[in-house]
This record gives structure tokens, sequence and C-alpha cells, in this order.
């Protein structure tokens, strides 16, 4: 971030064994706006649906493997995503157009200093799951202007950026700790790790009031437990 840079702020950062493979393809079934996540043994496999029936997709693999996947033509490589979505959405055709990433974790010292405040990639940087960044980019714009509502003498000013640096850090290491723990625990060869994280993501699946809350805290922290306060207020009402 140039911008970073420029207000003297350093990060931390850690390169992953990883890379994305980023594309737009149609398909012939309906996507229902519904966005499905595969996690691989690799990394994540996101199809992020589009107007009509086209999707995005950011798949997570090894860098050499990503490379080999990029070098393919538009119908081998059609065929190759139809495969690892399981024809989910019918037949895939990938468009032309394809990029390559590499993946890292990146964190700053501070999340604002001198006249400027870090949002989206600039703040947080970790691998692409369970649309965690773009939530936290969303909240970071969303406090930005919540501070700077609060301080319309000097939005800028070492108070404004302090309250808005106090404001996004915890809800930003929360975050960016369990998508790169989650992250780790994909690549790792431990049985236990393995384990967990299938128990896991198998209970989220199942239990749908523990799947709502989990998805109200990602777009909202603490929204899941006010919808939960609300529903035992509705239920004691009855």
């Amino acid at each position: 971030s140039p911008a970073r840079e420029a207000a003297g702020i350093k990060a931390s950062a850690r390169p992953y064994p990883q890379s994305a493979l980023v594309l737009n393809f149609s398909h012939r079934s309906e996507h229902g706006f519904i966005s499905t996540e595969f996690h691989t043994e690799t990394g994540p496999f996101t199809q992020v649906p589009l107007p009509g029936k086209r999707s995005s997709l950011v798949w997570v693999v090894k860098p050499e493997t990503a490379q080999e996947l990029a070098a393919l033509d538009d119908a081998a490589l059609s065929v190759r995503v139809e495969e690892q979505m399981q024809s989910m959405l019918g037949r895939v055709s990938v468009e032309p157009g394809r990029q390559v990433y590499p993946l890292s974790a990146a964190s700053p010292g501070r999340f604002a200093q001198n006249r400027v405040a870090l949002v989206g990639e600039a703040a947080h940087v970790f691998p692409p799951i369970g649309a965690q960044g773009l939530n936290l980019g969303i909240r970071d714009i969303d406090d930005l202007i919540g501070i700077a509502s609060e301080n319309r003498d000097d939005p800028g000013s070492r108070l404004s950026l302090a309250a808005y640096d106090t404001r996004r850090r915890p809800d930003i290491l929360v975050r960016s700790s369990a998508v790169n723990l989650l992250n780790m625990s994909l690549l790792s060869d431990m049985l236990p790790a393995q384990l967990a994280r299938s128990a896991g993501l198998n209970v989220l699946g199942s239990f749908a009031p523990l799947r709502a809350f989990f998805m109200c805290e990602g777009l909202r922290p603490g929204s899941g437990f006010r919808a939960l306060a609300g529903s035992f207020r509705k239920q004691a009402a009855r």
C-alpha cells in the first residue's frame, strides 16, 4: 500500500505456500445468488455469483499447480473447474482472462497515522476464506464514516485517527487470526487439526441456528448475540 508506506506505518508479512487462480466462468444452471466454498487440502475453492448464469472463481492451490492450471486452454480448464465443483452448476465454460496471485498474510502496526486511515487490504491481508476480507473492508468504511461524523472539524486529526485505530483493532485482529488459523488447518497434515476443522464445519452445516449466528457475527460483530437475545425475548413474551 503506497498510502500505508507514505504514512510511515510498518507492516509484518508472512507468505503462504499457496497461490490463487482467479477467473470468471459461465454455467448451465442457476446459482440462485448463492456462493459456495469448498475446503480442500491446498486451500479454498470458492464460487461467487455474478449476474446471470455467471460466477467468479477463487481457486487456492500450490503455486506450481496454479501456473499449470493457468496454462491450460479454456476447454481443458473448464473441465477441471466443473470436476472440482462436482458439476454443481452444470456445464462450465471458462471466460477469457485469468490471473494468479501469491497468497500471504500481512498486518500493519497501526491502522491509522499521519492523517491516513487504512481500509481494506491496506489494513488486513489474509487468505480468501469465508468472505471475511470483504466483510472487514465494509466495516472499515462504516467505522471510518462514524469517526469522521463524530469529528467533523478535523476527521484526520491525531485523536480522530487514534479512535479509528482503537475501534478497528479488536475486530481485525480476531478475524485475521481466525482465518489464518483455518487456512493453516487446511495445510496441516496433523490428524487432530483436520478432525477438529471437519467436526466444526459439519456442526455449522447441520445446525441452522448456529450457522445463522456465525453468519451474523461474520457480517457485524455482536449482531449474532443481539439476534439470539431478540429471539429469547420473543419466546419469553409468548
